[in-house]
């Protein structure tokens, strides 16, 4: 029977097997001969890098005898598809699998102590089977970690941390992997294996965060849905709850969540008054806002950027009085000012970063003195000089950068009469005009010295 296969079969395998003609052809020998393969192969090989050299007469029959090949192949990995899906191969898996978890078992006794720990790892086994094998299954809670076996027993432990946090294991399953059942308050956090459950937990809050989960939901995951809330901060559970809230809190300022998002999260969008207040989650939500109210002070937002953030915009009267975050606007109001140069200091923003932020190169300078703008911008180099002065006089080395080497000649010229309206001691203005190190020759020469001439000037 002829094994030719028509030209549109072997189009897709021909340049496959003009590239590894020799060694399709001895596959196809070998699936079709039942005798002495190895031989026949050998001999069939040898005929083929002759004929080779010869001509290509015998090239095109090999060819045709390798995209048999490939086609035979191909039909053998779909059989075996089919099979990999089937009850016996699954079934078959499961003997295997289990054969070789026992011998891993037998043979683990022959082994050193860390050798065993990966054996019984590697087949899940459990923190108690453990315990037992390592003659600690007897001992009291309390002399644990006393046991000669203990460190053993400890990495052990620790070893199973990530694989319970791979299978997502809830805290009421990982309290009963460690024995912890019944156990609560000062009895729960003093046992020795509550120091796993605290690593995994304080982990998994994290995790948790990452993935913005329900808050309601791991409130239940960890049971504190049914201590009242009055003593709820009083469990010991809270802690992760608290680190959960924390990680959303910065996922949620990283992504630049809206306030509004944020009231929905934490469940408060539909109170109101003293009922939001008593909340237990209004903390968060008002540390959230007063975090933006620092940063949009910062930012030198407009009112109406405030308060479209807010939610407040288009509302009036008893609508606006009435909405749970016009709280906020009023302290933005009131604290504005102090917010934006406390985080302008954090963040050792020069004077002449803030003249520009302020635009106060754009002002006229016969206005410049009345406008609002100069005077943030002239609180703020008061701000600056203390600080300077106060770390320069304390001994202090490690300065903040604070003076700017490219301030422009307005910016210098301005704060040359803020200085001398301040007093501020010659050495600190020279300090700030980085004159300090000059001597009386090479300090008229210098680019600043106009300034602090002007300084001098206006002191006196």
């Amino acid at each position: 029977m002829s094994m030719k296969a028509s030209p549109a079969i072997l189009t897709p395998f021909n340049s496959i097997a003009r590239e590894t003609t020799k060694k399709r052809f001895l596959r196809a020998e070998h699936v079709g001969n039942t005798g002495d393969n190895t031989t026949q192969d050998t001999n069939r090989g040898d005929d083929f890098n002759e004929d080779a050299e010869i001509g290509n007469a015998n090239t095109s029959e090999s060819e045709e005898r390798g995209d048999t090949a490939a086609i035979q192949k191909l039909q053998s990995l779909k059989t075996f598809e089919k099979f990999k899906h089937s009850k016996t191969f699954k079934a078959l898996s499961r003997s295997m699998s289990k054969a070789t978890n026992t011998f891993s078992e037998k043979i683990s006794s022959a082994l050193p102590m860390k050798s065993k720990l990966k054996v019984w790892s590697n087949n899940g086994k459990s923190v108690s089977f453990v315990r037992k094998e390592l003659e600690m299954d007897k001992l009291d809670d309390a002399l644990l970690t006393q046991a000669k076996n203990f460190q053993f027993y400890d990495d052990y432990v620790t070893l199973q941390l990530p694989v319970w946090a791979k299978n997502e294991l809830t805290p009421k399953e990982v309290i009963a992997e460690l024995g912890l059942q019944g156990l609560s308050g000062a009895a729960l956090t003093s046992n020795p294996n509550f120091k796993y459950y605290d690593e995994y937990l304080v982990k998994q809050a994290l995790v948790w965060a990452k993935k913005d989960l329900d808050v309601d939901d791991i409130l239940v995951s960890l049971d504190l849905n049914i201590i009242p809330v009055a003593v709820r901060s009083k469990a010991v559970n809270f802690k992760y709850y608290e680190e959960f809230v924390a990680g959303l809190m910065r996922s949620w300022t990283d992504n630049d969540v809206s306030v509004i998002d944020v009231m929905k999260k934490l469940k408060l969008n539909k109170l109101t008054g003293e009922t939001l207040e008593k909340h237990p989650n209004y903390k968060y939500y008002k540390n959230y806002v007063k975090n933006n109210l620092k940063a949009w002070a910062a930012d030198l937002k407009s009112y109406e950027f405030v308060v479209a953030k807010l939610g407040l915009r288009g509302k009036r009267g008893e609508l606006l009085q009435t909405h749970p975050n016009v709280v906020f606007l009023e302290k933005l109001k009131k604290s504005a000012d102090r917010y934006r140069e406390k985080i302008w200091l954090q963040q050792s923003v020069t004077s002449y970063e803030a003249w520009k932020r302020l635009e106060l190169e754009r002002v006229h300078a016969i206005t410049r003195p009345n406008s609002p703008t100069y005077a943030m911008y002239e609180h703020y180099v008061n701000l600056v000089d203390d600080a300077m002065v106060k770390l320069i006089e304390s001994g202090e080395k490690n300065l903040p950068k604070l003076i700017d080497t490219n301030a422009s000649p307005k910016e210098l010229s301005v704060k040359a009469y803020i200085w001398a309206e301040k007093q501020r001691p010659e050495w600190y203005v020279k300090f700030s005009l980085g004159l300090e190190k000059l001597d009386e020759t090479t300090l008229k020469d210098a680019a600043n010295y106009v300034y602090y001439m002007r300084y001098l000037d206006a002191k006196n």
